[in-house]
């Protein structure tokens, strides 16, 4: 199959693969979505092969008519010429091949025409007209030989620059495409038919350096550089071109033929690459954390050669001492410089560490190798290094494997100084320590308080027993049922303050209360007996407000009653600045939600000056010269054993209340109505009891100073304790 048909106005050409494809198009039908080649490509090829088919034809039927009139014609030297059109035909076949046969068939034919033709005889001219003509067939021959052989290369090499990607455009002296290959029509978006003719800047809006390009073509009839050029979409592309200036057979200017590559996407991607690594760079030099990379593959060469493995490294230091210098560091940042001391990073390269190893460098390092040994990729270990001014420092110290050309030859490391963070951990623990041993003292000091503080009221009733006891004794004539009366206050008490230290004890222990049922109205009812006496010496006087029906608590009733009387004394003590208006303080006890009850302490003093009056409740906060700020904590503690809660708040009007809730015994009870607060049996009706139940005298209950009823049937309210005026030891 011939390569090469003949150029026609869109520079067709043709090759054994696109008639491969061709052929495939004609036993498929056609097909355009299936085959490179388009069917009117394949039709333009047979086009072209009939066209010279056709040539060979004419040139054949013009050599017989020239043959036939060379036999009758006298003029045999101009027939002869006439078969110089025979070759030309051929010629124009685009069949080379076909040519110098053709000129020697012509040449043939004219000798033999002169040798049969009548009128040979009778021209004396005839031989030398023949000699003439076959000269002239046989110059044209050649000439159109000659010309054939210099067009196959140029063809060839047409057809190469439209195999190429890249552009490839022929210019005129003026400028004007000639030629325009099919990776030009690619890349700008204009097909051959539409470029060709234009004006090649003035359809590109090239940009180039225009100074540098004259000079350059002028000199040395070439130029390569870069430029910009618009595409048909308005999008601009940066070329790599190369000019070369054509000339003609004259040695004149005839023309610029370029080529050019497409920069844009290489352009792109050295930009992203550039940028990429300008980050990198910035972002290892600006990192506080020392980053350095190391070439470890002579190390893996020793081991390899060497036999060592993991159990080896990880047993003993030997092999360690030869390879810990065979490594090198590639690149490091101004981190690890100025952790190590050593001045710049660019000391640092092609250098070892080992400078600034300590024993337990050696057996981290020797930890990394033996988990590369095994197939890690990533080994963090703490250890210590010594800077160059020989200060040991604790670090957190990573290596990473990275892929690089050969194995272990990138090490990416880091490094982070954990020095003060050690230091403080330290200092962290120790804190914690002395913290332990001050709360430890702190938890001595509340005992020892909160022994003084619950003590010291059984201490006082007993010694004021005692003095009354006493003075019974002493009078003329001794009363000794009030002196048995004093000594039951004084063993009443005593129980009372065994009791105390026993609850204590049981709470330094942090052993659980013993609970019990008691009833909450009886127990409040012997707290105000107890306060009484405080009572009556600030001037003030203690109301109490029971709910009817009230269910038994359920709580160890010894500590319940120390909350209780702890917080009527800090009631009344809290109205001992009050004028101007009573100095009441209000206990009631009514049930609460959750199968509790709640026992509240109001007065009407000045209130708690805090912002948040819960703040009482902390140990070692108190608002009394000779307090020791430990009552309230112990309340807290007591109701909070038993599972309650207390709070306190500032009341809208005057005063504070208190308040805390006490399980409750769960049983039926029939909720009655209260009695209005003034709605009370007169004092002296009343029967007064002690705690266990035992009558009182008259005597003895003047000078408790304070009268309490004892639970009457059906009686919804009880009492009102009063003030009395005759001093607990008048005789």
């Amino acid at each position: 199959m011939r390569n090469f048909l003949p150029y026609h106005t869109e520079s067709y050409r043709y090759s054994p693969e696109n008639v491969k494809q061709c052929t495939r198009c004609r036993k498929d039908g056609g097909s355009e979505r299936t085959f490179d080649v388009a069917p009117e490509s394949s039709a333009a090829a047979r086009i072209g092969v009939a066209r010279g088919d056709g040539y060979l034809i004419a040139a054949a039927g013009i050599a017989g008519v020239v043959f036939l009139a060379g036999l009758w014609l006298p003029v045999h030297g101009s027939i002869a010429a006439l078969y110089a059109i025979v070759v030309l035909v051929v010629a124009l076949s685009g069949r080379h091949g076909f040519v110098i046969p053709a000129g020697i068939v012509c040449i043939v034919l004219a000798i033999l025409g002169y040798a049969l033709s009548p009128v040979t005889a009778t021209s004396p001219n005839a031989l030398a007209d023949l000699t003439v003509g076959a000269f002239v067939i046989a110059g044209l021959t050649v000439f159109t030989v000659r010309i054939g052989s210099r067009k196959g290369p140029v063809l060839e090499q047409t057809r190469l620059l439209e195999l190429t990607h890249d552009t490839v455009i022929v210019c005129d002296a003026e400028g004007r495409i000639t030629y325009w290959n099919e990776g030009a029509e690619k890349l700008y978006g204009w097909s051959r038919q539409q470029a060709v003719g234009a004006n090649c800047h003035d359809l590109l809006r090239t940009g180039y350096p225009s100074a540098d390009v004259v000079d350059s073509l002028a000199a040395s009839g070439m130029w390569a550089g870069e430029v910009t050029r618009q595409r048909r979409d308005g999008s601009r592309v940066l070329l790599a071109s190369r000019w070369l200036v054509c000339l003609d057979h004259l040695g004149q200017r005839s023309g610029i033929i370029e080529t050019s590559s497409d920069l844009t996407a290489e352009r792109r991607a050295d930009d992203e690459r550039r940028i990429s690594e300008e980050r990198y760079e910035a972002i290892f030099n600006a990192s506080p954390v020392a980053i350095w990379e190391s070439d470890w593959s002579c190390v893996l060469a020793h081991f390899q050669s060497h036999g060592v493995t993991p159990r080896t490294l990880r047993t003993g230091l030997d092999q360690l001492s030869i390879v810990r210098n065979l490594g090198c560091t590639r690149i490091a940042n101004k981190a690890t410089a100025e952790l190590f001391g050593t001045g710049t990073p660019e000391l640092m390269k092609g250098k070892t560490f080992v400078a600034h190893y300590t024993p337990s460098t050696e057996l981290a390092l020797a930890e990394i190798f033996a988990t590369f040994l095994e197939g890690g990729q990533m080994r963090e270990v703490e250890t210590q290094f010594r800077t160059a001014a020989g200060t040991i420092i604790d670090v957190l110290w990573r290596a990473t494997m990275v892929p690089g050309e050969s194995a272990w030859s990138r090490v990416l490391i880091t490094a982070v100084d954990v020095t003060d963070r050690n230091e403080a951990r330290a200092q962290l623990e120790q804190a914690s320590a002395d913290l332990a041993h001050a709360s430890r003292v702190a938890t001595l000091g509340q005992l020892s308080a909160s022994i003084a503080h619950e003590v010291s009221q059984p201490l006082a009733a007993i010694k004021t027993y005692a003095d009354s006891a006493i003075r019974w004794l002493t009078r003329p004539q001794p009363d000794m049922a009030e002196v048995a009366i004093c000594l039951d206050g004084v063993v009443a008490n005593t129980t009372r303050a065994s009791d105390t230290l026993a609850r204590v004890r049981s709470m330094a222990r942090n052993e659980a209360p013993v609970s019990e049922a008691f009833d909450l109205a009886g127990l409040i009812a012997e707290s105000v007996r107890i306060v009484q006496r405080e009572a009556n010496a600030h001037g003030a006087y203690i109301r109490e407000l029971i709910e009817p029906g009230l269910s038994l608590a359920f709580a160890n009733r010894v500590q319940m009653q120390q909350v209780t009387v702890n917080l009527m004394l800090n009631a009344v003590q809290a109205m001992n600045e009050v004028d101007g208006r009573a100095r009441e303080v209000v206990v009631s006890a009514r049930t609460h939600q959750q199968q509790m009850m709640i026992v509240e302490v109001r007065d009407n003093g000045s209130g708690i000056a805090l912002d948040n009056p819960n703040g009482i409740f902390q140990p070692f906060r108190t608002t009394k010269a000779s307090g020791l700020g430990m009552g309230l904590a112990i309340c807290r503690s007591i109701v909070e054993a038993h599972g309650g809660s207390i709070r306190a708040e500032n009341n809208s009007d005057h005063g504070a209340a208190v308040s805390f809730t006490v399980p409750s015994e769960v049983r039926a009870a029939d909720v009655v109505q209260r009695r209005p607060a003034g709605d009370h049996e007169p004092v002296g009706r009343q029967v007064a009891t002690m705690a266990d139940d035992r009558p009182v005298g008259r005597h003895a209950l003047d000078r408790l100073e304070a009268s309490q009823v004892k639970h009457q049937a059906g009686s919804p309210v009880r009492v009102i304790a009063t003030k009395v005026d005759r001093p607990l030891t008048s005789t």
